[in-house]
């Protein structure tokens, strides 16, 4: 006995439909790749005529099969899917499209294009909307299946065991999925403080120095690694202050003035920085 089918298994048979448009509108085009220059230029000019075209070979399956490839891979079909509706479908999806928008191009018209476009994107919100409300309720999947009443059943009543092993892989997908933004998320969080706190460390060592230079005393060039004397404040290059083996500031040496590293003393909030001059 036949039945409902799930919204997952839907929204799979779309993905497979769009697929293998994709790929013999592929081959179509490494067929016409291959072909002579002045005959692919024609079929560039015809490329719209070629995508209805391949449509309409493809929709035949469903003539013959009465489901599209993608509802025939997930065994599910439309119910009541008679010739009539069939046809009625491939025109609301396919051949409105196509002539909408070929005699807009043909027309060469701005205003025309500037409806047509603005019409396609009151269908795209629409067809979004939809596909929420589809998403939340379940239902018809599309716009076109709510206008013609079509609504996918399975072929066969599913097993207890299948649609448990299926649920079963989409949750162990999820829950690998949340694991890994678990593991990563504190050492992404971490390397962001880390760069917030070097910007922070940045636009207070600007702020307080303001336009003054700091160069070293020992070496009259701009320090490297600047230090400062806690008292003094004298500035030196770490390496030129290495020298010393107490660390103390080569201009004070007599008084054991302690030296420390400039960005350690912003990093601490202390105010009062003397710049040598």
């Amino acid at each position: 006995m036949a039945c409902r089918c799930l919204r997952v298994d839907q929204l799979d048979a779309h993905v497979l439909d769009s697929e293998i448009r994709s790929i013999a509108q592929d081959s179509v085009d490494d067929v016409v790749n291959e072909m002579p220059v002045w005959v692919s230029r024609i079929f560039e000019k015809l490329r719209p005529e070629l995508k209805i075209t391949l449509e309409a070979i493809l929709w035949t399956h469903r003539f013959s099969r009465s489901a599209s490839p993608g509802q025939e891979q997930m065994d599910i079909a439309y119910a009541g899917y008679s010739p009539k509706l069939i046809f009625g479908q491939f025109i609301i999806e396919v051949f409105v499209p196509y002539i909408t928008r070929r005699m807009t191009e043909l027309s060469g018209r701005m205003d025309l294009t500037r409806m047509y476009a603005k019409f396609e994107a009151i269908f795209e919100l629409t067809s979004l909307l939809h596909f929420i409300y589809f998403l939340r309720t379940g239902g018809h999947s599309t716009i076109t299946e709510s206008i013609l009443s079509l609504r996918n059943w399975n072929n066969n009543q599913p097993t207890i065991s299948s649609i448990n092993y299926d649920t079963q892989n989409r949750e162990l997908m999820w829950h690998a999925f949340r694991d890994v933004i678990l593991l990563t998320y504190p050492f992404i969080d971490k390397a962001r403080q880390k760069v917030v706190r070097k910007q922070k460390l940045a636009r207070k060592f600007s702020s307080r120095l303001g336009s003054y230079d700091i160069e070293c005393v020992v070496c009259d060039k701009p320090a490297v690694i600047p230090m400062v004397g806690q008292k003094c404040g004298h500035m030196a290059c770490y390496t030129c202050v290495a020298t010393s083996r107490k660390m103390t500031c080569p201009l004070c040496s007599e008084n054991d003035e302690q030296m420390e590293f400039l960005a350690k003393k912003l990093e601490d909030g202390e105010h009062g920085i003397l710049v040598n001059q």
